[in-house]
């Protein structure tokens, strides 16, 4: 492979890369639909007078509505205003760390300057521009009024749905970030940003709320940051984006070969960037070119340029969806190598969809150690992130991907045309269509290569295992094993299956003699994990294609964060290998051994949490899945004494129970059935609207408390699904520690506490349900979330209670900002989760004698206290221990100040 690499550096002509990818970036810079449209055209007639047949450019619709593959199709946006003036700047300017510079001036931001200034989605002014206040993230988390505001960002603040939407929750008109990596080396260049929405997408969605936002270089920043700080700082915002349902231009163009069966070349579009993707595309159309120079191949290749996610998951579902008997494999060409001195990172296909290319590149990488005309190469861990999401094996385009490192100039105004190097430019092509080349025209000698491979990867493998292992060591061998065989395979697909039977039985007799390394394994001494047996339990089968992106089935209510943003960790290998034979267990354990690291419980529960949310919503088909019921919960409800008539307060985690067949609803239900209409339940619905509690909020999650944002609440979906979907639930008007329930008393209990009183008074909920002799329950939550601590807190005075300051959001829109006296703020001593029956207080109660009624359910726990006694046993033992609440950790910042 060496020598066909040789030859195809010595042919590929750099001089056509520099200067189309040059103006195909030009034409794609304004970042634009507009622009969108111009690059499309552009490279179909690039690929025509490059002769490769049948290019075409295909519609699809930006709409901001329709989806392929559960992505959903971003909504057309042009602009060609985008400009931020400072009214008020100020006169000094503080050039810190970047060194001395002009003033920038009023004019901090300009579309016509540069794209990058606007960010994409943001929409128009009225005729003459719109003045707003210009507020710091830090007087933003202070509670300054940002209404009709842009806030300016800290400078590693991240800008994407985690900041915008609280921003515009709180009335602000966007805001103004100079978030951008090598910020110290490039203190005057500007950040593209990709993804500044509020949703799960890269794009603006059809429904999603108006915004105007902007980039701007870091010593911009600070000057902004600088000026904003005294208060008063004003500017004129002028933009005419316009969000509108248009069209989304794909590109493709197909090689015949002697098969019919194709070979993708494929790069994203509409990035503004030299070598992301501009390079890509024009490297690919030259890898085309290159390659028709020789001859017919034996497989069709078809060239593919599209947006990155959206265009591909477009055209798959055009294709039909599942492609794997229609595509032998692919060459992603996004961000190819092109960078002085950079990395080549080379990226496999995934084990889900095998790919015989997989050992041709390492061929490739191998046979160009230590060469001095190429690329230093890296052999990767298999990826599904970004467009090798097609790999995906309900898709099933098996991919490599080559891709050049760029440093921290990731996404920024440096990725000019300077930032190329044209021979680095022309050895990443030719790595490339090496590849391709071989294979749209694979041979024997590929395959006993992958043989030699294969087996070298055994031995490598292994020793991999010795010097980090983790679970099973001959189970990790043995998974590792699999993903070389199903490599070797593969081959089946391209050459005479005999022939690779022969290399498959040199292959196995060198992995059973490997094996006798770890024939003592001792087993896996982590598969006694709670969350790991939960997984073993379930077995799952994929439905529809693509991964789960969007989310389009589920209701907004209903969406939860699934891990790794689905498609950048181990959530993405999971999903690829739920075949509905392997359980959940095992699935997990063969991603980490996949991707060589290893998972803690937490990250567990958070993955087979995800999974169970995605089979509930038709994404997953249950094949075999243990289920709590309704049944369950009103026997152990029954068990651990809740009796006809009683009221309680609740708080309640499900998600700690595993597995729970209608979720919350089924637990309210329960809970509804066994106390009867005479019983009352009360639950904790506690929101974070504080601006001030023993520090100013430095917290993105603060928002001024909305009784009608139930997504504010903190305490738990069963709560939220109460006042979501139930009749007839009252709330308290607490601002920080509401209550919300049903039952004869309910009025009664939670009426009686004001908005703006002590949280945990005996005017609370607790203290009125304490008097009506209520129990404490805890539906697989933990012990350490018993908020009737502080009422006995607050009621022996304990000196570490303190004033907050908070704000809420009135009926008219305005904020109202007060001060609540005996708040709670700092450490606790039982603030230790599961752990929590181990702390001081929980002891000493114990030995008291405070009764703790403890019942299991599944994997979690139901627990009752009775109030009145907890009260008592908790009153005397606070009076006689002024610090039994707090740690005695010399280190605690909190703790030990009393």
């Amino acid at each position: 492979m060496k020598t066909l690499y040789n030859d195809f550096v010595r042919e590929i002509d750099g001089d056509f890369l520099m200067e189309q990818t040059e103006k195909l970036w030009q034409c794609e810079f304004g970042q634009t639909f507009r622009d969108y449209h111009k690059a499309a055209q552009y490279t179909c007639e690039l690929m025509k007078k490059a002769g490769i047949p049948g290019s075409e450019i295909i519609m699809y619709p930006a709409d901001g509505k329709t989806s392929y593959n559960d992505v959903r199709m971003p909504i057309a946006w042009d602009a060609t205003v985008g400009k931020l003036t400072l009214l008020n700047p100020s006169d000094t300017f503080v050039s810190g760390v970047y060194g001395a510079k002009k003033n920038p001036g009023k004019v901090v931001a300009d579309y016509t300057e540069h794209p990058f200034h606007l960010i994409k989605g943001s929409v128009s002014t009225p005729p003459g521009g719109l003045k707003v206040r210009i507020i710091t993230e830090q007087q933003f988390l202070a509670g300054e009024d940002a209404r009709n505001a842009l806030v300016m960002l800290e400078p590693f603040t991240h800008h994407g749905g985690v900041t915008l939407r609280p921003v515009l929750d709180r009335g602000a008109l966007g805001y103004i970030t100079d978030r951008i990596g090598g910020r110290y080396d490039n203190p005057d260049s500007i950040s593209w940003i990709n993804a500044g929405t509020e949703g799960r997408g890269w794009h603006v969605f059809d429904g999603d709320r108006p915004f105007i936002s902007f980039s701007v270089s870091p010593r911009t920043g600070d000057y902004i940051r600088n000026s904003a700080k005294a208060g008063g700082l004003m500017g004129l915002v002028e933009c005419d984006g316009k969000r509108y349902s248009g069209e989304l231009p794909l590109i493709t163009g197909l090689i015949p070969g002697k098969r019919k069966e194709e070979v993708w070349i494929y790069a994203h579009m509409y990035e503004p960037l030299s070598d992301d993707d501009a390079n890509g595309v024009v490297a690919g159309i030259e890898c085309a070119r290159r390659i028709m120079a020789r001859g017919t191949p034996e497989y069709s290749i078809r060239l593919v340029f599209a947006m990155e996610l959206y265009g591909y998951m477009a055209y798959v579902a055009q294709r039909g969806n599942y492609l794997r008997d229609q595509v032998i494999g692919g060459c992603n060409f996004d961000a190819l190598g092109c960078v002085k001195g950079a990395e080549l990172m080379c990226f496999p296909a995934s084990d889900a969809s095998p790919f015989f290319g997989n050992s041709v590149m390492q061929t490739l990488i191998e046979e160009l150690q230590g060469e001095k005309n190429a690329m230093k190469c890296a052999l990767k861990s298999s990826a599904n992130f970004d467009d090798m999401s097609i790999c995906d094996p309900t898709i099933g385009v098996a991919s490599v991907w080559p891709i050049g490192e760029f440093g921290d100039c990731h996404h920024s105004s440096v990725q000019t045309m300077a930032f190329l190097d044209r021979e680095t430019f022309i050895w990443g092509t030719a790595f490339n269509t090496a590849l391709v080349y071989t294979f749209a025209n694979p041979t024997k000698a590929d395959l006993y290569e992958a043989g030699r491979n294969a087996g070298n990867n055994l031995r490598r493998n292994a020793a991999r295992i010795h010097e980090k292992p983790f679970g099973d060591p001959a189970k990790y061998f043995d998974r590792l094993a699999e993903v070389q065989r199903h490599i070797l395979e593969d081959f089946k697909r391209v050459v005479d299956p005999s022939e690779v039977d022969k290399v498959l039985a040199v292959f196995d007799a060198e992995k059973e003699r490997v094996a006798k390394e770890f024939a003592d394994s001792q087993g896996d001494p982590s598969s006694d994990n709670i969350w790991r047996k939960i997984a073993s339990n379930m077995v799952m089968k994929r439905c529809g294609h693509g991964f789960p992106h969007n989310l389009v089935r589920i209701p907004e209510a209903d969406k939860g964060a699934i891990p790794d943003g689905v498609i950048y960790g181990h959530m993405s290998n999971i999903l690829a290998a739920m075949d509905g034979k392997k359980n959940l267990g095992e699935i997990i354990r063969g991603a980490e051994y996949e991707r060589n690291a290893a998972l803690d419980e937490s990250r567990i529960r958070k993955y087979v949490n995800a999974v169970n949310l995605l089979a509930d919503h038709g994404y997953l088909e249950v094949v075999r899945r243990e289920a709590l019921t309704k049944k369950d919960f009103v026997e152990k409800l029954k068990a651990v004494g809740v009796k006809e008539g009683d009221i309680l307060l609740i708080h309640a985690s499900t998600g700690n129970f595993g597995y729970v067949e209608g979720g919350a609803v089924t637990a309210i239900e329960a809970i509804k059935e066994v106390i009867g209409e005479k019983g009352t339940a009360l639950f904790a619905a506690f929101t974070r609207p504080y601006i001030f509690l023993s520090g100013v909020n430095k917290g993105w999650n603060f928002r001024p408390y909305d009784a009608e944002d139930v997504k504010q609440i903190n305490t738990g979906n069963v709560v939220r699904t109460l006042l979501r979907k139930f009749p007839n639930v009252l709330r308290s008007k607490h601002i920080t520690h509401s209550w919300a329930g049903f039952g004869p008393l309910a009025s009664e209990c939670l009426s009686a506490h004001g908005a703006w009183e002590a949280p945990c008074s005996l005017n609370s909920p607790m203290g009125k349900a304490m008097e009506k002799g209520a129990k404490i329950l805890h539906l697989g939550s933990s012990i350490a979330t018993t908020t009737f601590l502080h009422m006995i807190e607050t009621v022996t005075d304990a000196p570490f209670l303190s004033t907050a300051i908070c704000q809420e959001k009135l009926p008219d829109g305005t904020i109202r900002t007060g001060a609540i006296a005996r708040h709670l703020p700092g450490h606790r001593d039982f603030y230790i989760g599961f752990k929590a029956f181990e702390s001081k207080f929980f002891k000493k109660a114990v030995e008291e004698g405070l009764k703790i009624r403890r019942e299991k359910l599944g994997i979690g726990e139901l627990l009752l206290m009775d109030s009145r006694e907890l009260f008592e046993i908790g009153c005397r033992i606070a009076k006689a221990d002024k610090r039994i609440f707090l740690c005695d950790d010399p280190n605690c910042l909190f703790c030990s100040r009393f």
